[in-house]
């Protein structure tokens, strides 16, 4: 389940990037068309899995609610647990 945090994680951190390199550019529709939804998805499980998994603390499952940084910050909680 980490791994797949761990993975979800950086994917919501890229989309976003790449959102923002679109707005800062060219500003093409179709790049924000796609990747909106793609990096609203991604958040939405993130979130889902943070709130699910056992294994994380109550303040580590606030964190990962936080949109873009949420599910590394949690990660990292989790991590320095162990």
């Amino acid at each position: 389940m980490l791994l797949t945090l761990a993975v979800l994680a950086v994917l919501e951190v890229a989309t976003l990037g790449t959102l923002l390199v679109n707005l800062a550019t060219a500003h093409h529709r179709a790049v924000t068309q796609t990747m909106g939804p793609v990096h609203g998805a991604v958040y939405l499980c993130v979130a889902v899995i943070v709130l699910l998994a056992p294994g994380f603390r109550p303040r580590d499952r606030l964190l990962g609610c936080l949109p873009v940084v949420g599910g590394l910050l949690a990660l990292h909680g989790e991590r320095r647990i162990r």
